[in-house]
Formats: structure tokens, sequence, C-alpha cells
């Protein structure tokens, strides 16, 4: 149970639902299967899989959730081909051009006729909250999905004051002054690898992997005004990831002085080991995150924890 994308929400409310109480609120959107018209379902699952029925599970103070996405494969080229062919078949027996809105038409009926006979995959996005805390995480590499998932939570509990979290400083500016030499934060090192972006949308990116962030080569970079939009961290030798402009974590790894603590877990009790495991992760980010809003100013005004 090692999360290794984070996507990160502040409660500005408190989140009082005990996880027996939360569980029989998840359960109004538990996953079902897609129908055979449906091109994806979105709903809870248990997140200790086969081990529990229990759609939240709390441990060390968080609560674990998971959400099961399921879709249905439709690849483009196949409703392509098929809209095509129907396309010539027409123009044939009546002679005449298939124009662009007969065609949206004949792609909606093709749509239709084949979801039944699609096959589907599922995904499984895992989060949990720290209602003490107040922090909502949730392991999912884009923005995207980590949106579905916290608006299936809203969705179930009838409210959830959940948003990313607002610093005082540029994530972006301070990064790219850390990689221009400026002290970093006590703990922290720089590791091998950033992306810079000239600024404006349309902007240039480079990315630098496998160098001393400090060399001239990256210097020079900087010097025409292109900033830190990612980069590689480790913090006090207990946590990697690759930080963004966003505060999203990217490539979380723990390193060997945290895993050690599980050494001692009862590795033949394996909901006891999953335990130990969730428990551990959530208490060395419990401890990670503030931090990571210590470097950049701190939270707005106004912005704080449940």
């Amino acid at each position: 149970m090692w999360f290794k994308n984070l996507r990160l929400y502040r409660l500005s409310a408190p989140f009082t639902l005990p996880p027996e109480e939360l569980a029989k609120q998840l359960q109004h959107d538990a996953f079902r299967s897609c129908g055979s018209l449906e091109t994806s379902t979105l709903g809870w699952v248990p997140p200790l899989g086969r081990r529990s029925e229990n759609l939240a599970h709390g441990a060390a103070g968080a609560v674990l959730i998971c959400a099961r996405k399921e879709e249905r494969i439709l690849p483009n080229s196949v409703v392509t081909e098929e809209v095509a062919e129907k396309a010539a078949e027409i123009e044939e027996a009546e002679g005449r051009p298939v124009r662009r809105k007969e065609r949206q038409s004949l792609k909606e009926e093709v749509v239709q006729s084949l979801l039944p006979r699609a096959f589907t995959r599922s995904s499984y996005v895992f989060a949990y909250l720290v209602p003490k805390e107040g922090w909502l995480v949730v392991d999912a590499a884009s923005a995207k999905k980590a949106e579905e998932v916290v608006s299936l939570l809203r969705k179930s509990v009838g409210s959830l004051p959940a948003v990313p979290p607002r610093v005082q400083s540029s994530p972006s500016v301070v990064m790219t002054s850390w990689v221009s030499g400026e002290p970093v934060p006590t703990g922290v090192e720089l590791g091998d690898q950033c992306e810079l972006k000239e600024p404006g949308e349309q902007g240039g990116v480079v990315r630098v992997k496998g160098l001393n962030l400090l060399s001239e080569e990256v210097g020079a970079h900087l010097e025409t005004g292109k900033q830190v939009t990612k980069l590689a961290l480790q913090f006090e030798d207990r946590i990697s990831c690759v930080l963004d402009e966003e505060l999203a974590v990217k490539r979380l790894a723990f390193e060997d002085t945290v895993l050690e603590a599980l050494d001692d877990a009862n590795a033949h009790d394996e909901a006891a080991a999953f335990d130990a495991q969730f428990a551990l992760m959530t208490l060395e980010l419990g401890r990670f995150l503030p931090r990571v809003l210590e470097w950049f100013g701190g939270e707005e005004a106004g912005v704080s924890a449940a």
C-alpha cells in the first residue's frame, strides 16, 4: 500500500464521519459494471480488496477509500472504419454524397451498435482522509482523475469542502531560486531531474535528467528566463519525489530508512501487514506534507486545515 502520485486537497471544514458511517454513505455509490450502452461507470470498492467488504478502512487516524472505474474499449479506428463502410453503401445505393451531419448520425448509430460487444477495462484510484490534520490525498497522476474521485466523494457524503492547497509564494519561483543556487530548506536535497519552461502559454520546455542541477548548463537555461516547473527532491533521507508547480507529488518513493520500520511487521498476517504499511505511509506523509507548505511561505490566509 504505497501511493506513487499525490494530488493534495485541504479540508476547510471538519470531516466528522467515522469510518463505519463513511462506509455506509459510500454504499450509495458502490461500483457496478457498465450497462450494455454505457461507456464507463465509476463507483466505490473495498480498499482492502477481497479481504474485506467495507468501503472505508480506518487505521492510525486515516481513512482509506478506493474508486474503481470501468470503461468500454471502443477504438476510434474501428468506429471510423464502420462509419466509412456505411457511408459508402449509402452513396452507392442512393447516388449522393453523405454529408457531415449525416456522418455524425451514422457515427452515433455505430457506437450504439458496437458498445454492447466492446471489451471493458478497469482502473483503481486510492485516496485517504486525515480528518484531524485536514488532508485528503488522492493517488492519481492527473488532476482530472483525482477530481473524478473527489467529485464522487462529494456526491456520496453530500458535502466536502476540499480544495487544492494554496500557498503564499509561487512554487515555480521558489524552486527556480533553489536551482539558481539559493539555500534549500533544512532537510531538503536537490535531485538530478527538473523541468524548465519559458514564460507564456507557448513557452518551450526543457527536461533535465541525470545532471547536477547547479551546473552551468542548467544555469544557462535559467539566464534565458526559464523557470522550474518540476523538481526532483529528497526529504530527510526518507522520501524522494518530483514536485511540480501545482504542488502535485510524482514518483513518490520511500527510502530504506523508512522501509526498515516494517521489518518487525507480521508478514504471515496479511491484514496486519497492510495496516502497518498504510500507517507508516500516512505517518511519513503527515510529516512531509506540512513541510511542503512551509517551503512556499505557508498557506494563504483563510485556507487552513479542518
